[in-house]
């Protein structure tokens, strides 16, 4: 498969105080009857507080946008709460008219930077208005996941919902700076709300080609096989975007030569690109993406060629 780049949509402008910085993890979800892809997305106040905010574009050129709320729609955490330092959306799903927005939740620390748990948010009007579906994470720590687990990609699949999500054992130092071991887990659930975590390890960096993470996945389900878009963390480059497909969802075959699409020459994604999250809409299938400095530099989508 290529992917034809169709450019940035969306970049902090800094015109209100909660978006100075950061367009992080675009999460598109297809309003058929407006003929528009709601995307949303993290962005950041001067003290680097991460919030949601979404924005519309036209389903025809989603380099456009026809609508941009500019307001988040969902406010970081209470103090003292997992998220209460920030928090990003991950992946969507719609059940019976009601929006489930998996999020990414994050709580500075003192001996380490922070700590990272997914969450829920819940909406019946499409996203213009979020509310947490419960204040504590929905993968909670384990023995097996002591560190933190986040980034959930959710599915309806043979009658049970199913995330894949990053998780993490430890703190490493790479290049002189702490990071998480990220690797790629999976859980189960039978109403998308309360998980049953897996002691399974679906995807690990391969540390011979100098990884150290692979995160954030997106994963879909395509001619009787899993396909997963993902990021991989590489020392001296940071992230670039990983392919993998599977018959079962547990057992992954990597196929990274497959993905695509790598950094632009120069421009806005030119040093990295992370955090995929792919839509098919109207025979057509766009990837939306962050580029430099894990979204500083905002968000834009590309199409795969046919």
């Amino acid at each position: 498969m290529k992917w034809k780049k169709l450019g940035r949509i969306w970049q902090p402008e800094g015109n209100f105080w909660w978006n100075k910085k950061y367009g992080q993890l675009p999460v598109p979800y297809y309003l058929s009857e407006e003929n528009k892809i709601r995307v949303f997305f993290g962005t950041a106040c001067d003290e680097t507080f991460c919030r949601i905010s979404f924005i519309d574009v036209d389903a025809d050129d989603p380099t456009r946008i026809v609508y941009d709320p500019a307001k988040p729609v969902l406010d970081i955490g209470d103090p003292g709460t997992f998220d209460d330092s920030g928090v990003v959306p991950s992946s969507v799903i719609n059940i019976d008219g009601r929006l489930l927005l998996y999020t990414v939740g994050y709580q500075r620390c003192g001996r380490v930077p922070y700590m990272l748990y997914a969450g829920l948010a819940e909406s019946s009007d499409g996203g213009i208005s979020l509310s947490r579906v419960s204040k504590a994470p929905i993968l909670p720590r384990k023995d097996f996941r002591p560190t933190g687990q986040g980034a959930p990609s959710v599915l309806f699949h043979d009658g049970i919902y199913k995330m894949w999500h990053w998780f993490s054992t430890r703190w490493i130092t790479v290049e002189g700076k702490l990071f998480l071991d990220y690797k790629i887990g999976y859980a189960e659930s039978s109403d998308g709300i309360s998980w049953d975590m897996k002691d399974i390890t679906c995807l690990a960096p391969d540390e011979s080609k100098g990884e150290f993470a692979v995160a954030r996945p997106w994963v879909i389900f395509e001619d009787g096989r899993f396909k997963m878009w993902y990021s991989i963390r590489l020392v001296g480059k940071m992230y670039r975007i990983g392919y993998a497909e599977s018959e079962d969802g547990l057992n992954w075959t990597r196929m990274d030569h497959l993905a695509g699409i790598d950094v632009s020459e120069e421009g806005w994604d030119s040093e990295m690109i992370c955090y995929p999250a792919v839509i098919d809409i109207k025979g057509s299938r766009y990837m939306f993406y962050n580029g430099n400095s894990n979204g500083m530099t905002g968000f834009g989508v590309a199409i795969l060629e046919k």
